[in-house]
């Protein structure tokens, strides 16, 4: 395993040699036209990662639901910033999503993240959506990996 975590950490870094922020990335980027640009805060008092989202209709699966896909997409970066804000640049490695409620387009949903461990390379951490009276919608696991 140690061998695998060694080689997989100098490919990404071969890879990933000039990881820069192009404010074009999908869920955050202030320069993509189609993304969410969403505005991640770190809470300083419980050390999360959290936002405000509201998916567009055109981010639907069924009529008026969000497509699970855009759930997910938003907690795996609701993860990758809780680690970019305790400094570290990572990229998930494994991510585990439950749904438990649909979420509908139009309406205001917050997320947030946090660190649960860190393991040499490899940070463990979870994130959430939550409806405005706080009851989870969607929630994920993920270990990411440094780079």
């Amino acid at each position: 395993m140690a061998d695998f975590v060694k080689n997989t950490f100098l490919v990404y870094k071969k890879i990933m040699k000039d990881f820069n922020d192009d404010q074009n990335c999908f869920v955050c980027g202030k320069k993509n036209p189609a993304g969410l640009k969403i505005e991640f805060n770190e809470n300083p008092q419980s050390g999360e990662a959290e936002a405000e989202v509201i998916f567009p209709p055109h981010l639907q699966g069924w009529q008026g639901t969000v497509h699970g896909g855009l759930l997910a997409t938003v907690l795996d970066e609701t993860m990758i910033k809780a680690a970019a804000f305790a400094g570290h640049k990572c990229v998930t490695a494994e991510m585990t999503v439950k749904y438990k409620k649909p979420a509908a387009t139009g309406k205001a949903y917050r997320v947030a993240a946090k660190i649960l461990e860190t393991r040499g390379r490899i940070i463990l951490a979870e994130s959430r959506v939550c409806d405005i009276s706080g009851q989870v919608l969607a929630q994920a696991s993920g270990k990411l990996f440094k780079v």
